[in-house]
């Protein structure tokens, strides 16, 4: 069995800290008793191994050992997405994690049916926690806030043969992605707009399907990062315990 995953604020090697009631919750329901390993991480790319120093009703605590650093992952690829509805906002970003996103960026289009998100919210952070731990990622994937089209090509700067953008669509040329792509836009289940086609032609992007049928924005979201990590053809999961 894997090792039960503890996320903290901050990591010091060879120190007793304590856990948050959130995390002691999840230690009892695996029925984990004093002297048990786990992995602690801070989300900010350091893991340490640890024990249950201590297990009670109103406080918890963790015995750090060695600390490790893991670097930062150069491939900083973004993936822009108009904002599912919902409880399907959260499963994406589960899957986004899962699948090694580095860093996303929630998109508002002409027809967006979501035009606002607060991406530091302590729900939106407790997913994001959650899904690194499930995926046994040491870094949490980067959600910028919102923005429009117009900021988004500003900021990538265009495209170049080093660094491509891409767009999603079922009718394009392409089929998945090429590896060295460092901008992915995925619009909503009504597609883009003409202009806004003609801004992402402007820049240089290019089409690409990732299926033969319309897809909801999660299932496009989740396919480009799997159509960009089988063209990357690297990487492998980090295994702990």
């Amino acid at each position: 069995m894997s090792l039960l995953w503890i996320h903290l604020e901050s990591l010091v090697g060879d120190s007793v800290v304590p856990i948050a009631p959130d995390e002691a919750r999840h230690v009892a329901a695996r029925r984990l008793r004093v002297g048990d390993a786990v992995v602690a991480f801070d989300g900010a790319g350091r893991t340490a191994e640890a024990r249950i120093e201590t297990l009670g009703k109103r406080t918890s605590a963790l015995r750090l050992d060695r600390v490790d650093e893991t670097p930062e992952p150069g491939d900083r690829w973004t993936l822009a997405t108009a904002i599912p509805k919902g409880e399907r906002l959260a499963t994406m970003l589960q899957m986004l994690v899962q699948l090694g996103v580095p860093v996303w960026q929630p998109l508002v289009l002409a027809d967006s049916a979501v035009r606002d998100l607060d991406v530091r919210s302590a729900r939106t952070t407790r997913i994001l926690i959650e899904s690194a731990k499930l995926a046994r990622r040491p870094w949490l994937m980067e959600v910028r806030d919102p923005c429009g089209l117009d900021a988004l090509l500003a900021r990538s700067g265009g495209t170049s043969a080093a660094a491509p953008i891409c767009y999603g669509d079922r009718a394009g040329a392409d089929s998945g992605l090429p590896a060295s792509v460092s901008l992915v836009v995925i619009g909503p289940e009504a597609g883009l707009r003409e202009d806004e086609l003609r801004q992402l032609q402007a820049a240089g992007a290019r089409a690409c399907s990732f299926g033969m049928h319309n897809m909801r924005i999660e299932t496009a979201a989740a396919a480009a990062a799997a159509a960009r990590f089988a063209a990357q053809g690297t990487g492998r999961a980090r295994r702990d315990g």
